[in-house]
């Protein structure tokens, strides 16, 4: 064989291999493209801290003085006691009889009712016994101020739970004075500073100068402060 066949046979076996590699290389399926990967979700804002139940509502800057004995707040409650309260029967510890002013202070108790001021009723624990014989309890009341009397022969420890006894009104977290199912708040003033009562209404003693004031319902704007003549 010459010499010029054994090479172009040589030239046409590497023209097929090459052929065969390049349809090899094409028939063979390219791999997939990897998937994009989705950025996360952004983080979802931190919460907002609930509403403190303890927010104390700021002193008034004006102090309203009572010593006039002027009407403080709507009329709301019938003046004098209810039909379950005093009516000269004693009522825990307390017996109704003629006034002794020997220990005599007075405290101040405030009503608000979604908002709006009402004035706690006159005559509390003043009882006409029969035309002739009228007694009063050592806790009463005499107008629409929102003093409470505070008399007795001795000092001791008189309470709001007293008061509403006589009065003959419900006294609870839950109702106060015939308004139930709303939340009852009570703030205490004492020496021109306020604070939340926590503990047991009934409990709550009648000091001399003491503001005692009821937020029933909705939250009031500011504490009201009173002053007067006398303990």
């Amino acid at each position: 064989m010459h010499a010029s066949a054994i090479a172009c046979r040589a030239v046409l076996a590497v023209s097929v291999l090459l052929v065969a590699a390049c349809d090899s290389s094409s028939s063979s399926p390219s791999p997939p493209e990897p998937a994009p990967v989705a950025a996360p979700p952004p983080a979802p804002p931190a919460p907002s801290p609930p509403p403190s139940g303890d927010t104390l509502p700021p002193l008034a800057s004006v102090v309203v003085d009572v010593a006039d004995n002027h009407q403080v707040g709507a009329v709301y409650w019938q003046d004098g006691d209810t039909s379950t309260g005093g009516a000269g029967q004693e009522v825990q510890g307390l017996r109704c009889g003629s006034p002794d002013e020997t220990y005599h202070v007075h405290t101040q108790v405030s009503f608000f009712l979604n908002g709006q001021q009402l004035a706690l009723p006159r005559s509390i624990g003043s009882v006409q016994l029969n035309p002739t014989n009228h007694c009063y309890y050592p806790i009463h009341t005499h107008d629409h101020s929102g003093k409470v009397h505070v008399e007795g022969p001795a000092p001791g420890l008189f309470t709001l739970g007293q008061l509403f006894a006589i009065w003959g009104q419900p006294l609870g977290p839950t109702d106060v004075a015939g308004n139930p199912g709303l939340p009852v708040v009570i703030y205490i003033v004492d020496d021109g500073s306020a604070s939340r009562y926590q503990g047991d209404f009934a409990a709550i003693e009648l000091k001399s100068r003491r503001g005692i004031v009821f937020q029933i319902g909705t939250t009031i704007a500011e504490i009201p402060r009173y002053t007067w003549f006398g303990p």
